[in-house]
């Protein structure tokens, strides 16, 4: 199982307080970051960091080292797939067993309000 050094993890900490857009978080407490996962990768906070431009910085980071570019291949290549799923997605699908004319039901029932559980007398 890959792990990932802590002279990488560093780095990657470094991109996340770079990339943070706001002054003070309670996710993060003020890092950037909110923990790290089994191999050793940081969680970035959804938040506060701008995740694209860390992610950009990342991806030049790993392109630099070969030790890493085997591991996160896949940052490079989904770039292809997501062009080829917007190309595909192009005309919306009218789905035709829907009814068109929806209505609202009513559900209100004139009558007494009973409040809790009480019993009834009489």
């Amino acid at each position: 199982m890959f792990t990932l050094d802590e002279k990488h993890l560093d780095k990657a900490k470094e991109f996340a307080a770079k990339h943070r857009r706001k002054k003070s978080c309670d996710d993060c407490y003020d890092r950037g970051w909110i923990g790290t996962t089994d191999q050793n990768l940081l969680v970035l906070c959804t938040r506060c960091v701008d995740l694209e431009a860390a992610l950009a910085d990342w991806k030049a980071y790993v392109s630099e080292h070969e030790e890493l570019k085997e591991h996160f291949a896949e940052l490079f290549e989904e770039k292809k797939v997501e062009e080829a799923e917007e190309s595909k997605q192009a005309a919306p699908v009218v789905q035709k067993h829907r009814k068109e004319n929806v209505q609202a039901r009513n559900t209100f029932v004139p009558g007494q309000k009973r409040m809790g559980h009480s019993k009834k007398i009489g």
